[in-house]
């Protein structure tokens, strides 16, 4: 078992090809990142897509839409015999600026629908989640219409690069725990100016 009892990884996002390039699925690319980093391909199992990565950790991607992403996370660990404190899970912000990333032990949905779910359906806040900044909201578009927009081609390879840096910090975390792959990577890179 690694550091800090992680067992799972929780990798948030909407299904299907329309939504593959759209911001709220950051933290499937970043999942993505991990099994093709592996060598493993993710398999249907219900509710989500989940692969087992070298050293047992379990690695998901919910088939639930964002707002459902509490039913995934709650028949995964139910399926694994996991404690909520032993799930990561990874997710969008438009509240952080493009290019950072912020990983917390615990913390409150901070308008995350995703997470909002998955503390509904748990009832508890105390699960490890890394957050990647896709913001900031361009003034006069609601969060809702932002969030599921297609990341403009200029911000295409930034956006990768986020996708690889919390790739990096999740197997951070999994070997030396959170503390240490937050004093790594929750700096304030990658910010841009808002339009």
């Amino acid at each position: 078992m690694p550091r800090d009892g992680i067992g799972l990884v929780l990798c948030l996002g909407n299904p299907g090809p329309k939504y593959t390039l759209t911001w709220h699925n950051a933290g499937f690319w970043t999942g993505d990142v991990l099994a093709r980093e592996a060598g493993v391909s993710f398999r249907n199992a219900g509710l989500f897509h989940a692969v087992v990565l070298p050293g047992g950790i379990h690695l998901a991607k919910p088939v639930t839409y964002m707002n459902e992403s509490g039913r995934a996370a709650g028949a995964l660990l139910n399926s694994r015999g996991l404690e909520p404190s032993e799930m990561l899970v990874v997710c969008d912000d438009a509240n952080l600026p493009l290019g950072s990333l912020r990983l917390r032990p615990d913390g409150s949905a901070g308008g995350q629908k995703g997470l909002a779910s998955i503390i509904e359906v748990l009832g508890t806040e105390v699960f490890p989640r890394l957050r990647l900044g896709i913001g900031p909201v361009p003034p006069g578009i609601p969060l809702s219409n932002y969030v599921l927009s297609k990341v403009p081609k200029d911000l295409e390879e930034e956006a990768s690069l986020m996708a690889h840096r919390a790739a990096d910090c999740v197997i951070l975390a999994l070997r030396s725990g959170i503390q240490e792959a937050q004093s790594v990577y929750n700096t304030r890179t990658g910010q841009r100016e808002a339009p």
